[in-house]
């Protein structure tokens, strides 16, 4: 994109308090993205839970985190009690009293206040675009929109999807509390869809995400922005030493049940087609604690290859001599595995491994996934043997969909399409 935008004109970004890494990573791509281009970044961090009142006792823990997302100015907002405890019973009402859980938690981000600080800081801004990360947080953009923000003009919302949340809320079993019953998923999804089609343009980070809405919201602008990796933890890696035992495997996980799934399957089906091999494996991260406590027959058996939490990933991952993922669930775009890509390492992944990216383009440069035991092992096997091969394939799936240059690419398009008249 030819245009750069005056240093006067500010880009608001909202979203959570509670980024998990993945959304980190988006956010962080975002502001990098509109700072490249010229816009001042504000990030407004929105609580989208009752408790997080002024003086919930998280805050600074929370403030930690969200300061390294690297905007210009960050601020917080916090539940309004008082607004909140009046509104909740009128925003029932707004709804025909049949507001579902999505209702309620999007009504939840609207009733946040920010500081007085942050409120003269909007005022003098000339905001120019706000980019609202998740649908949760677009209760607050457009009340912000309508009570703060003077730029004279009509200011476009981009929004950011970041998974089909009807379908997470189903999954969760999230009660509704103004009902204190389960909402249909079908009625989950005609809250998202009316909220989502208030926003100008919307951008997915995933294909299944992109396709989805597509469908669902057919007259709307959609982009497909596939994340990408801190090119600082690239650098990183690539100097860092080795960790002291050689590792030929490497799993990265929290502590979830997709992963704590991953590890049974992968244990139970795929190692003992290779356990003759004398590989050596490593599995880092707090997926160690899931599966010691919900596994743990699989975790005596194999807990010497468990590592735990670590201070530093780098000496793992500059050490692997192939990384995988046995993933069979999960939902949203794995960020592990294009982290893996992204460093050139040797991949074997399932398709959940790959879920939410262009398969065909992933086959194209070399990449496919294996659902079975016996091709994951040989996968495994071939990888080890050939590791130039196929670190060259890891390399060319992340230059083609993940680099910065075309998550840049496909965020000049949002940008366009947002802010044509």
């Amino acid at each position: 994109m030819n245009t750069i935008a005056s240093k006067s004109t500010t880009v608001l970004i909202t979203g959570p308090p509670w980024p998990h890494s993945g959304t980190a990573r988006v956010i962080e791509n975002q502001i990098e993205y509109y700072r490249k281009r010229g816009y001042t970044t504000v990030f407004l961090c929105v609580p989208i839970h009752c408790s997080y009142v002024a003086d919930y006792p998280e805050w600074e823990r929370i403030k930690s985190g969200i300061n390294e997302l690297g905007a210009d100015r960050t601020f917080f907002a916090a539940i309004n009690q008082r607004r909140f405890s009046r509104e909740k019973y009128l925003t029932w009402m707004r709804h025909a009293f049949r507001g579902t859980a999505l209702d309620w938690i999007v009504f939840t981000g609207g009733s946040a206040d920010l500081t007085d600080e942050a409120v003269r800081a909007l005022h003098d801004a000339q905001v120019a675009l706000v980019h609202v990360n998740h649908i949760f947080t677009l209760g607050f953009a457009q009340r912000l929109l309508r009570r703060v923000v003077r730029s004279g003009l009509r200011v476009p919302v981009i929004l950011e999807t970041h998974d089909v949340q009807a379908h997470l809320l189903t999954e969760r079993g999230d009660i509704n509390p103004w009902t204190h019953r389960l909402d249909a998923t079908r009625r989950l999804l005609q809250s998202e869809l009316t909220c989502v089609n208030k926003a100008k343009v919307l951008v997915h980070c995933s294909v299944d995400d992109f396709e989805f809405f597509r469908q669902q919201l057919p007259d709307k602008p959609h982009v497909l922005s596939l994340p990408t990796i801190d090119e600082s933890f690239i650098s990183i890696v690539k100097a860092a030493r080795p960790s002291n035992e050689p590792i030929d495997l490497l799993f990265v996980g929290q502590s979830t049940d997709p992963n704590r799934a991953a590890m049974k399957w992968f244990f139970e089906q795929v190692w003992p087609l290779i356990a003759n091999r004398g590989y050596r494996i490593k599995i880092v991260g707090q997926v160690d604690m899931k599966v010691r406590e919900e596994l743990p027959e699989i975790h005596r058996e194999f807990g010497s290859h468990f590592v735990g939490p670590v201070a530093e990933l780098a000496p793992f991952y500059r050490a692997a001599r192939c990384v995988f993922a046995p993933m069979v669930s999960g939902t949203g775009i794995s960020i592990k595995t294009i982290e893996a890509l992204a460093l050139g390492k040797p991949f074997v992944g399932t398709s959940k491994a790959f879920r939410g990216m262009p398969m065909d383009e992933i086959v194209q440069v070399g990449l496919e996934p294996h659902d079975s035991p016996q091709a994951f092992a040989e996968a495994i096997a071939r990888n080890l043997s050939n590791e130039r091969a196929a670190a060259q394939a890891s390399c060319a799936a992340y230059v083609k969909l993940f680099s910065k240059p075309a998550a840049f690419c496909s965020r000049d398009e949002a940008l366009r399409l947002a802010t044509a008249p």
